[in-house]
């Protein structure tokens, strides 16, 4: 049995990115500028595709974990 769970990591990680963007989308009603839209631009954007890739590999780790104890058991 595995001390770490990858799929919980991911679904936390999940829920913070939802967090972050409804945070975001609240803000947003008293921040729509330049300097805003740089931000987005800038940050969260690229956050947005970094967290997507992560959950893709979690989500492949887990797989392969799981396979590897099918496997040896």
């Amino acid at each position: 049995m595995r001390g770490w769970d990858p799929l919980a990591a991911a679904a936390k990680l999940e829920m913070a990115m939802e967090a972050l963007q409804h945070t975001r989308a609240s803000v947003l009603a008293q921040w729509d500028d330049e300097q805003s839209r740089q931000f987005d631009e800038q940050f969260l954007a690229p956050l947005e595709t970094k967290v997507r890739r992560a959950l893709d590999a979690i989500h492949h780790l887990a797989e392969a974990l799981s396979k590897a104890e099918r496997e040896c058991s």
